[in-house]
């Protein structure tokens, strides 16, 4: 773990790519708070890089707090809003506080997906929500995404470049779609040599992300789910994801913290 720390605190490269991402792609992320939590509620951006889902969120009316594992990453000019937090062990942030605690993009980075999930839910009030939007790293999808970028000569998804490894890589997920859906919980971890990881396009998950288990991982921790999936940036994206959801390229997930 100390190892991935390392990494997000000492990477000014990886600071760069977070800086450059277009606010559009925040869109459905800040959607879904609009939806499910009522404005001027306080929430929780977990993971939330430079900050730029942050302040949309508070643009947009919310009372938002961002945290991310790494100092360099935000925003210095604002301090009161931003706040540096492990959320695979996050005690400095109270429990049952949050209206809502949302991450978008980041536990595919995290080495213990299952604490991480534990933290946004202890944090969240009775009846707050975890908003939750990752790339699902194990669906077939990926390897499509993959095999484009390779014929089109962009940067590789995942750093994966090899034929050979993309077309594994549609049976491989095919198997850990179904296996899931059958109640296999793997959190599967993957391996990557941080020495030589290229910068970004999620070259440096560490999570191989599963919608289905994290979904039932969450009912476990006493959450009801609100939305599961039906998020795609293409139609056959959407088809996917509106008929075999845990096989989507997406993972959307809301949930709502039982009282106890």
């Amino acid at each position: 773990m100390s190892q991935m720390l390392d990494y997000y605190r000492s990477s000014d490269s990886y600071a760069e790519v977070l800086r450059n991402q277009p606010t559009a792609m925040f869109t459905s992320y800040v959607n879904l708070f609009k939806r499910f939590v009522k404005i001027n509620d306080p929430v929780i951006d977990v993971g939330c890089g430079v900050g730029t889902s942050t302040l949309l969120l508070r643009q947009a009316g919310f009372a938002a707090q961002g945290s991310d594992v790494s100092q360099k990453f935000l925003p210095t000019d604002e301090s009161d809003i931003f706040c540096v937090a492990d959320f695979q062990n996050a005690q400095d942030i109270p429990s049952n506080h949050y209206a809502a605690v949302g991450s978008m993009n980041a536990i595919e980075h995290v080495q213990f997906p299952q604490k991480f999930l534990q933290e946004m839910v202890r944090v969240v009030k009775p009846e707050g929500h975890i908003i939750l939007m990752a790339p699902n790293l194990t669906s077939p999808l990926v390897a499509i995404r993959i095999t484009l970028d390779i014929l089109r000569n962009r940067t590789p998804y995942m750093g994966i470049t090899s034929w050979r490894e993309t077309i594994s890589l549609v049976f491989v997920n095919i198997g850990r779609c179904l296996r899931a859906e059958l109640g296999a919980n793997a959190f599967q971890a993957r391996e990557i040599n941080l020495a030589t990881v290229m910068v970004g396009n999620d070259a440096d998950a560490v999570y191989w992300t599963n919608a289905t288990e994290i979904r039932r991982f969450l009912q476990a921790e006493g959450c009801e789910i609100c939305l599961f999936q039906k998020q795609g940036t293409s139609m056959l994206a959407k088809i996917v994801a509106y008929l075999l959801p845990g096989f989507a390229g997406k993972l959307c997930i809301v949930a709502k913290k039982k009282k106890t």
